[in-house]
C-alpha cells in the first residue's frame, strides 16, 4: 500500500468521521438544517418522532436515499466516476451510526453552528482531499446537469440545498435557520482552509521609478526575497523592472508603509496567495 493510498484511506476516515460528529452530535441535536440528504433526515426524523413516536436514523436515512443515486450514477458514469464516492457514501453512514452509539452531543444552536460548522467544513475538506464525495445534493445536482445543461452543477446544488434550508425554516422557524445559515458559512470558510492549506500568504507585484531602493528596504527591513522581472509599459513605451515579492499576511501594513514611504506614486498591486512552500517563505 503506496503513501498516496494510505493518506486518502486516513482522510476519508477522518473526514467522514468529523461529518458525522457534525451532523449527528451538533446538527441534528441542534434542529439545523444546513442543507444536503442528512438534512432531509433530520426533518425527516423530527417528523416522525412527534407524528408516530418513531425514530428515524440518521445513517439509515443517508444510505437509503444515496442508494438509488449511486445506481444511477454508476450507471451514467461508470465505475471510475462512482467507486471513491460510493466507499465514502457509505463510510458516512457507518460514521453516522457509530456517532449514534458513542454521541458527542449539544443542543445549543450557536455552539452546533460554530463547532458542527467547523467539523463539517474541515470533515469535507478532508473527503475532497481525497478525490472524493459523500453522495448526497452534490451527486444530485451533477446527475440533474445531465438532463438539464442551461445551469450549472454549482446552481443546481445551490437551489437542491436552499430548497432543504426553506423546508427547515418551515418545519423549525426563522431562528433555528438563521443558525443553520451561520454554519454553511463557517463550513465554506473550513472547507477552504482544509482544501487549501493553512500557509495563506499575500504577493505583491510593484512598479516604480524606485525599483531598487524598494528592493534594498524589503531585504533589509523584511528578510523578503524579490525578484525582478523585466517588463515595457505599452502606454510609454518605458522599460523597467517589476518586483514581485511573497510575505505573510501580517507583514502587509509593513510593505505598503516601505513602499509609500519611498515612492507615493509606485503602482502596487496585491493578490491573496495559497499554499506557499519552498525555502525562503517562513513566518515571522
Amino acid at each position: 500500500m503506496d503513501k498516496l493510498y494510505k493518506r486518502d484511506w486516513l482522510c476519508l476516515l477522518a473526514g467522514t468521521a468529523l461529518m458525522a460528529i457534525a451532523t449527528e452530535g451538533f446538527f441534528e441535536h441542534a434542529r439545523l438544517v444546513v442543507g444536503g440528504i442528512t438534512g432531509i433526515g433530520i426533518m425527516l426524523d423530527d417528523w416522525t418522532k412527534r407524528e408516530f413516536a418513531l425514530h428515524i436514523p440518521l445513517w439509515l436515512t443517508n444510505l437509503l436515499l444515496n442508494l438509488p443515486l449511486f445506481l444511477y450514477a454508476w450507471r451514467r458514469k461508470g465505475r471510475q466516476f462512482m467507486g471513491k464516492s460510493i466507499l465514502t457514501g457509505t463510510l458516512f453512514s457507518v460514521m453516522l451510526f457509530l456517532e449514534e452509539l458513542f454521541p458527542i452531543t449539544t443542543s445549543d444552536p450557536l455552539l452546533a453552528a460554530v463547532f458542527g460548522g467547523t467539523a463539517m467544513g474541515v470533515g469535507l475538506g478532508l473527503v475532497l482531499a481525497a478525490g472524493a464525495t459523500t453522495g448526497g445534493v452534490d451527486l444530485a445536482a451533477t446527475l440533474l446537469h445531465l438532463h438539464f445543461r442551461q445551469f450549472s452543477v454549482s446552481k443546481l446544488i445551490f437551489v437542491l440545498d436552499a430548497a432543504i434550508i426553506l423546508a427547515g425554516m418551515a418545519m423549525f422557524g426563522i431562528e433555528s435557520s438563521l443558525y443553520a445559515v451561520l454554519a454553511v458559512f463557517v463550513t465554506e470558510k473550513w472547507i477552504v482552509w482544509a482544501t487549501e492549506g493553512v500557509n495563506f500568504a499575500q504577493a505583491a507585484w510593484i512598479i516604480s521609478d524606485k525599483n531598487e531602493e524598494i528592493a534594498r528596504a524589503l531585504l533589509s527591513e523584511l528578510g523578503r526575497g524579490v525578484t525582478a522581472f523585466s517588463a515595457k509599459g505599452k502606454y510609454t513605451g518605458t522599460e523597467r523592472d517589476v518586483l514581485f515579492c511573497v510575505f505573510s499576511q501580517k507583514e502587509i501594513h509593513f510593505v505598503k508603509s516601505i513602499i509609500v514611504n519611498i515612492d507615493r506614486n509606485a503602482f502596487f498591486l496585491l493578490t491573496d496567495i495559497r499554499e506557499v512552500l519552498g525555502e525562503g517563505f517562513t513566518e515571522k
